[in-house]
């Protein structure tokens, strides 16, 4: 198979695609500092790959390249490096770096330029009957081209990236109604509630449902949570066949946790855009509850997603509903419309700033 071919000229490093994803030498860059600077670009066209993640393995250091696909990654000290770079509808790269953080770049120069190549997408077989739990890696794709699952994990990776590296808040009208015995009672709630990326903690497998103030609370699932590693260790993924939202044609991908899992934990599904293959909605439902006084009876989210700048995803429309194990049965249904949208401090560029 051949191997990608490196060329490297002072500052510059470019890194040509052959039919293999991720380079098997150390490529020699430059990064004054500790700053690794560069650009991602399509192989075919040489376009720019706008918004691509750049993640440094093994840290938390991740980055999203700018519009015209240029980014700047901190942190790095001299010696090897691996770093990984995804977009959504490319095959992603892994790179082994020979960084050098004493050098100078030389002027007028782009620094590591990254080319990723386009990636066709392939569906694997819809299981409906026998075992369907399998886990993510027997599923992901091989070869030239990418499973579904491939897909959503990309998602799913970029969604923790803003979450974590992008600090946000989302502003929502909440409207909550309560069902008595099924009916509606008349109780009508309307408020604004706020919620701060910072504050999610993440899937922790025994941690769904927590017993507070005398009942049980729920951990919420994200969709960031399918690229957790143990999220993935305890999950089965499949692909499910097609679906839609809003009139939207997508892809749908059914999870639900393994057989060793006996605790409360979240099933559910995932709906990749058929052509921009961007999520489009997350569902969750709670699954082994065991009856509790003022325990959960059921629960179950639905999430749809808009772009916030192009790929970069946010939930804009969320309805949950819940029940009980309380006489009488109740239950109760609440629908977030996002409002209102804020990065706090950092932010993706969404265009370069002008030269000097």
């Amino acid at each position: 198979m051949p191997i990608p071919r490196v060329v490297a000229v002072g500052a510059l490093a470019t890194v040509l695609l052959g039919s293999m994803a991720q380079a098997q030498t150390a490529v020699p860059v430059v990064a004054p500092g500790g700053l690794l600077s560069g650009t991602v670009r399509d192989s075919a066209t040489g376009e720019p790959v706008g918004f691509a993640l750049v993640v440094r393995t093994g840290t938390e250091d991740r980055v999203f390249a700018t519009e015209a696909g240029r980014f700047s990654l901190p942190g790095f000290s001299g010696g090897h490096a691996t770093i990984r770079v995804l977009q959504i509808g490319y095959r992603p790269l892994t790179l082994v770096l020979q960084v050098d953080t004493k050098g100078t770049a030389a002027p007028g120069m782009p620094g590591l330029v990254i080319r990723l190549a386009r990636q066709a997408v392939v569906l694997p077989e819809i299981l409906v009957t026998g075992n369907v739990c399998t886990g993510v890696d027997a599923i992901s794709g091989a070869g030239e081209g990418s499973s579904i699952i491939d897909e959503a994990l990309k998602n799913a990776e970029r969604l923790l990236a803003l979450e974590k590296s992008y600090p946000s808040l989302g502003t929502f009208q909440r409207v909550t109604r309560i069902l008595d015995d099924g009916l509606p009672s008349g109780d009508r709630r309307v408020d604004t509630m706020r919620y701060d990326s910072r504050s999610s903690d993440g899937y922790r497998k025994g941690r769904v449902l927590e017993r507070r103030s005398r009942q049980e609370e729920v951990n919420f699932f994200t969709a960031s949570d399918i690229v957790r590693a143990e999220f993935r260790k305890h999950h089965c993924f499949w692909y499910a066949g097609r679906d839609s939202v809003e009139g939207f044609p997508g892809y749908r991908i059914d999870f639900a946790p393994n057989a060793r899992v006996k605790e409360p934990d979240w099933a559910g599904s995932l709906v990749i855009d058929s052509s921009s293959m961007l999520l489009l909605r997350a569902e969750a439902r709670l699954v082994n509850i065991k009856p509790a006084k003022r325990g959960f009876r059921s629960g179950v989210c639905s999430v749809l997603y808009t772009q916030v700048a192009p790929t970069l995803l946010y939930e804009y429309l969320v309805n949950c509903s819940e029940s009980r194990h309380e006489t009488p049965e109740r239950s109760v249904v609440a629908q977030w419309s996002l409002i209102d949208f804020a990065f706090l401090g950092k932010r993706p560029a969404i265009r370069d700033p002008a030269p000097p």
